[in-house]
């Protein structure tokens, strides 16, 4: 079923809040080949071209930015093309580089830099689906995800102070913008505008790398149930194909370990590495004083299993009809 949807979910750009798993005190910020940027700061306009750069520091009145033999320092330094948002290059020395098709915010906060994209919407979510989808999943699969990653964008409140998202699986991973002509821009091209509505809203639909076979109610998760309530949906591909793991670990974590809500699962992140405990479809036994935990699966297991998705559409099914899988009862709707 398809509805037309016209006030609560209208098109917008987003701000991205990216790097903070880096912690940065520097920046480098550069535009495209052939591309020209924009930076602006405390007044003053500087442009980069070439091979030209700003290096952005944590300064004492906020961004010191240095460009060439000048520098200022500002508040918020801020970056765009001639018409706003334009192609630039925005690295952590050392650590990572990244290509964005955006406008740019840099401020300080507790002491680090905060760099922030404000991207259009359609783009965020090709480069969600890019970065998000099971590795060689096909195009149905990956229709399904880019229509998932939209609804999650429009439905959610801002999940930031000075942003409303980040671009870690907190709350969606983000990769570079893919070409439009990849499988993942295609994917957002062919779904434009399309959500998933529960009761006439936009679901903030969720959704997971793998579910060991069975997904899992925001009940079962220790998850408020208000709204839309999630379903245990049975999920043979993910129950066979899903590689196992398994951990030893002190019985000092049984309480976390044997009430398997996902407030648990993130404190036992917190504590003891991410990949600890990958996901919630496990069993649990005692073996010489320790905790052995054996499972399947990846991810908090709630909504849309990408696993499964990905071994539906190589089956034949269609996007809607996998996201009519694991949502039941949402429909698809146009953003307007």
């Amino acid at each position: 079923l398809l509805i037309s949807l016209h006030a609560a979910a209208s098109g917008k750009d987003l701000r991205i809040g990216v790097f903070g798993l880096f912690h940065p005190h520097e920046l480098i910020l550069r535009a495209a080949p052939g591309g020209a940027l924009r930076v602006s700061v405390a007044g003053a306009a500087w442009n980069l071209e070439g091979s030209r750069t700003a290096r952005l520091r944590v300064g004492r009145l906020g961004v010191l930015c240095t460009v060439g033999d000048r520098a200022a320092s500002a508040a918020v330094v801020r970056a765009s093309g001639s018409g706003g948002r334009t192609e630039f290059f925005l690295s952590v020395p050392g650590k990572i580089e990244r290509r964005f098709e955006a406008s740019l915010e840099v401020r300080v906060r507790a002491g680090e830099l905060a760099p922030i994209v404000i991207t259009d919407l359609e783009m965020a979510v090709a480069s969600a689906v890019a970065a998000e989808s099971f590795p060689g999943a096909p195009l149905e699969a990956l229709k399904a995800q880019a229509i998932a990653a939209r609804s999650y964008y429009l439905a959610s409140p801002a999940r930031h102070r000075d942003f409303q998202f980040c671009d870690t699986t907190h709350c969606q991973f983000l990769r570079e913008p893919p070409e439009r002509t990849s499988s993942a821009g295609v994917a957002g091209g062919e779904t434009k505008g399309l959500v998933l509505l529960n009761a006439g809203a936009v679901l903030a639909a969720l959704y997971s790398a793998s579910c060991g076979g069975r997904t899992r109610t925001l009940a079962e998760a220790g998850m408020a149930t208000e709204g839309y309530p999630y379903y245990a949906i049975e999920c043979p591909p993910c129950r066979t194909s899903a590689p196992d793991w398994e951990r030893s670990l002190s019985t000092d974590y049984s309480t976390l370990i044997e009430n398997r809500s996902e407030a648990n699962r993130i404190e036992l992140g917190r504590v003891l590495g991410w990949d600890v405990i990958p996901g919630y479809n496990y069993q649990v036994r005692r073996e010489g004083g320790h905790l052995i935990v054996h499972g399947r699966g990846e991810g908090h297991g709630i909504g849309l299993c990408q696993r499964g998705a990905s071994a539906m559409a190589a089956s034949g099914a269609n996007h809607r009809v996998i996201l009519n899988y694991y949502y039941p009862n949402a429909v698809l709707g146009f953003r307007e």
